[in-house]
This record gives structure tokens, sequence and C-alpha cells, in this order.
């Protein structure tokens, strides 16, 4: 039910000043409302500067004066990662790790992408759902811990490059203090499930170089273009196992010799590859570099793959994942936990990965978690 802070904050300004940002008095709620708005507020599209939210980010941990080491790891590279931990760090006590993101897709004309303003009952900006509100959840999540005090060790692991390469969380694992839970919640925007796998994700460029001729003699060279549209035919005609989840879509294609009258000498196809294993995807890609190696050879042209981002796929805990379902069931009530689901591509698989003995589940704010989440991902 909406409380009379929840409408202070619904009726009242978006401007809020840093130190207005923690109040002993909020709500855990309302905390988290107010967190949303400052990250989304601070444009950080992947692939471009990011420091800034992070240094929001760290920001707003401090303004608390919780015990906490907070740390900016590779604050001059294009991907930095915050780094936060607190708790007593007793024998024997388990480790837990919030993961996330705060970087985004570019804004594509939406109006006022960076006003987090408050309609209704409804936040409007880019990465209100993804997933920038499941980034303030969990910093205040991390900030009532660390209040509180725990025994074991609370991690705090944010990145900035999720959306594109993916490599932030990688360069983190290559830190010698690295962190070492025992147990890790991905709170990326779910609607209250909890997904028991997640695919895996690549891009995969291929290069097609042929021979250019004029038009009038196109005998006389050969086509890049033919040879793409041959491989997109190709990878089409691709089989895998029909049980498990996969696709292969084209996203882009780039051939231009300069003139309306010249056949192109080089053309670029790029795909979009999910699997659901990390060995569905290799064997995926294996048969795409066979299909491309075949098309190159039917036409006289010669064919470079070339990967260029991934991120694996990885998949959870049963009993850590009925765990967390049993926690939104009683904290927010048993028809708030949404089906099982799947889908998407996310860093931290990298740690899981590295380190497979870290249980790990994934969930994120959604049906009953009022102003954080909204359905229309596409939009926000």
């Amino acid at each position: 039910p909406e409380s009379s802070g929840d409408r202070a904050i619904l009726n009242g300004t978006n401007n809020h000043s840093l130190k207005d940002i923690f109040m002993p008095q909020d709500t855990l709620e309302q905390r988290a409302v107010l967190w949303t708005q400052s990250l989304v507020r601070v444009p950080s599209v992947s692939g471009s500067a990011c420091l800034q939210v992070l240094e929001t980010a760290r920001d707003l941990i401090e303004s608390t004066g919780v015990e906490a080491d907070i740390r900016i790891l590779f604050p001059e590279a294009p991907n930095p990662v915050l780094l936060a931990r607190t708790g007593r760090g007793k024998t024997g006590a388990p480790g837990l790790m919030l993961s996330g993101h705060v970087d985004v897709v570019p804004p594509a004309g939406m109006e006022d992408p960076w006003s987090a303003r408050i309609e209704g009952d409804r936040m409007h900006g880019r990465g209100t759902t993804d997933m920038k509100s499941g980034a303030a959840c969990a910093l205040t999540t991390f900030c009532e811990a660390a209040r509180q005090g725990v025994d074991g060790v609370l991690w705090l692991i944010l990145s900035t490059d999720e959306e594109t390469a993916a490599q932030g969380v990688v360069r983190a694992l290559g830190c010698p203090d690295a962190p070492r839970p025992q147990l890790c919640v991905i709170c990326e925007p779910t609607g209250l499930c909890v997904r028991s796998a997640h695919r895996g994700d690549c891009w995969i460029r291929v290069d097609f170089t042929g021979k250019s001729a004029h038009s009038s003699r196109p005998h006389l060279g050969i086509n890049a273009i033919d040879a793409a549209c041959a491989l997109m035919n190709g990878i089409q005609a691709i089989w895998l196992d029909p049980k498990m989840s996969w696709s292969a879509k084209a996203t882009q294609i780039h051939a231009d010799s300069g003139a309306t009258n010249t056949v192109p000498d080089l053309a670029r196809i790029t795909y979009d590859c999910r699997a659901q294993t990390n060995e569905l995807m290799d064997d995926l890609l294996a048969q795409i570099r066979r299909v491309a190696a075949g098309t190159a050879a039917a036409y006289g042209a010669e064919a470079e793959v070339i990967l260029r981002d991934q991120s694996p796929a990885c998949l959870y805990d049963d009993d850590f994942v009925a765990e967390v379902a049993e926690a939104i069931k009683e904290t927010a009530g048993p028809d708030k936990l949404a089906p099982d689901c799947g889908g998407g591509g996310e860093d931290f698989h990298n740690y899981k990965l590295a380190r497979p003995e870290i249980k790990a589940a994934y969930f994120g704010v959604g049906v009953g978690a009022c102003l954080l989440y909204t359905s229309d991902a596409a939009d926000e």
C-alpha cells in the first residue's frame, strides 16, 4: 500500500541533492526509489564514459555513513567496476555477493531519457528497468546490511559494459583480492521470477572478400554480397538439438563499393547468437564457421570469421534458486513469485565459470515493486 511518504515522493519534485538521498526515517523502498532516480539521471551508455555513474553509486553508499570498503577498479578504462565490501568476515560465516550493472543501451529517440521523472506509479528513463532499479535495490540492501552488521562478508559489484563487451567482470576476476563469495544474487529485472538457467550470447562477424568488377561484366568479379546472402541462407539451414534453446540472427550487413555500377569486393555480416549452454554455443559457432568456409569456396571468395564479444551461459544452483524463491514468497507474498523464465546474457557468468563452487540465482524487481520496474522494457 502507498504510504504518506510514498505519496510525498510521487507528488514532490524529482530534484534531490545527494545529501537528501539518505535520510534515516526513509523506508528502504523510498530510498530505493530515490537512488534509482539518482542513477538514471547519470547518462551511462555502454561503451561511453561510465565512471560518473559509479562515482554516484559510491557517493550514495558513503552518504549513509556505514562502514564499508569501496573501490572503483580501472577508473581510467572504458569499463570501470565498482567493488564494495562490508561485514565482520567471521570464520565459517558465508559470503554473499550482489551483482549488477549500471550501463545502458542508447536511448534511441526516447523523450528525456535521463529525467527519471515519475508519472503516476511509473518512473520513466533509460535504465529504469535494465537495470538501475536493480542496482539501487542492491545498493539499498548493501547499506542496510552494513548498518545492521553481518557476521560474514557481503560484496557488491557493479559493472559498466554488460550491454556490450562484458569484460569488466573478467578483468575484476584477475585482481589478486577478487571477491570469493559462496553465494551470489544477480539483480537483473525478471519480474521477481527466479531464473534456473541463462543463455550465453555472442556477436560474430563474417567478412567476405571477393573481386571487384564493373557491373556490366559481373563474370569478371566475385560479388561479396552474393556470398553474404548465401551465408544467410546457409545459417538458416543449421539444425541443433531441438530440445534446447538457441538462435542466430543477422543484425547488420555492410557492403558498398562506392558506386552503383560496381560489383563489391567486400561484404560484412554480423550475427547475434544465443545458446542455452556453452557446449551448445561451441557447436553453433563451429557450424557457422563451416557454413562460412563452404560458402566462400562455392563463390571463389574468402571468408574470415571474427568473434567480437561473448558472454557465457550459466546454469544456476537449484537449491539456492529454491531458497531465493521462498524468500520472495515470504517477503512479498506467494502471488508475487513469477513463473520460471529465461533469456539474455549476463557478465557475472564469467565469475560462475571461473569459480563453479559459487551458488548463484538470478532475480530482479518486478511485480509488486512499485515504481522500480515496467514491463515495457523496450521503452525503458
